[in-house]
């Protein structure tokens, strides 16, 4: 494992032995019902700040990070629900724009919120439940790879990265059009519903994650789950040509990429016929490496000018960002 939360996540597995088959993916699918359901939680200071996100956008994010999870299932989301929590201080403006916010991206995707939950707290904390369902497919999770698919992606990724160091640091010295640009990518994400949904069907029973926590591990999460290790070229994954302009160094456009967050691009793999099926699609996929037997260990090796970069779990733990440090 490569967090402390996966520690929990185990030791809560094993406290509730009958429920521990639908833990540790981002999705939890009840076969029975053919219903997916999914949960996360945005903390004010953890996850975001008001000095850096309206209302209207964080609901809108609260709700997109969700349907990403339901993306990554390759589900169709229906229901919602909110629990949001605030300082006594909030005021009514906060609320009409937050739901303004949610009704619209809610209206975009055909989900209809359904209830919650409203309490005082000491800081901003919103946990949003979104249900979907299979409607007919099986749903996609990170247990899937096999070796020689194809390790695939649906965008860019280092944007929602470069639009939070703009936010944080200001930077007028970059025109405002990539400016705005990057400061979209982090603050509204595009979930990808559509693409989960024809990568699904294509592949039948694909490998996929979204790229929540950075691209680095999602690809080490479906390498580790699968038991199977991945070869993957640095110069084959998509990035915006004006990333440069806001990481200014090449070791930062590395870590950015491979480790910034907060994408939400999917993450998988998929059997070259499968892939080629997608390239027909029309839908946005790139290929950037492929699945190879796990040698020495389940892990990503990354071609980086040359050499082969090892993504072990002593990487993922100094690079990305955990709730639980050890």
């Amino acid at each position: 494992m490569f967090m402390k939360e996966d520690l929990f996540i185990d030791l809560i597995k094993n406290s509730l032995p009958e429920s521990s088959h639908f833990i540790g993916d981002d999705t939890a699918y009840v076969h029975k019902k053919d219903l997916i359901l999914t949960q996360d939680t945005l903390i004010e200071d953890i996850h975001f700040r008001k000095s850096t996100i309206s209302p209207y956008y964080l609901g809108r994010k609260a709700i997109a990070v969700n349907l990403s999870d339901i993306a990554a299932a390759g589900g169709e989301p229906s229901y919602a629900l909110i629990s949001l929590s605030m300082p006594e201080d909030i005021d009514e403006n906060f609320i009409e724009e937050f739901y303004r916010g949610v009704n619209d991206i809610s209206s975009e995707y055909g989900i209809l919120v359904v209830g919650g939950d409203l309490t005082r707290a000491f800081q901003i904390t919103i946990s949003v439940c979104i249900l979907g369902f299979g409607n007919g497919l099986i749903p996609a999770n990170r247990r899937n790879a096999k070796v020689g698919d194809y390790v695939i992606v649906t965008g860019n990724f280092g944007s929602s990265r470069a639009g939070l160091e703009i936010l944080e640091n200001n930077m007028p010295e970059v025109p405002e059009k990539i400016r705005e640009k990057f400061i979209q990518a982090h603050i509204n994400p595009v979930p990808r519903i559509k693409e989960g949904r024809i990568i699904l069907r294509a592949a039948k029973k694909p490998a996929l994650m979204d790229a929540s926590d950075g691209l680095a591990d999602a690809l080490s999460k479906i390498c580790f789950f699968s038991n199977l290790a991945m070869a993957i070229d640095f110069d084959d994954i998509p990035y915006d040509k004006d990333l440069s302009l806001i990481a200014e160094d090449e070791t930062r456009l590395f870590k950015w990429i491979l480790f910034g967050g907060e994408d939400y691009e999917l993450v998988g793999t998929v059997s070259e016929k499968a892939y080629k099926k997608l390239i027909d699609s029309g839908v946005f996929i790139k290929k950037i490496g492929t699945v190879v037997p796990a040698e020495d260990a389940p892990y990503p090796y990354i071609k980086y000018k040359e050499k082969m970069v090892k993504i072990d779990s002593e990487m993922m733990k100094t690079e990305i960002f955990g709730h639980f440090k050890e």
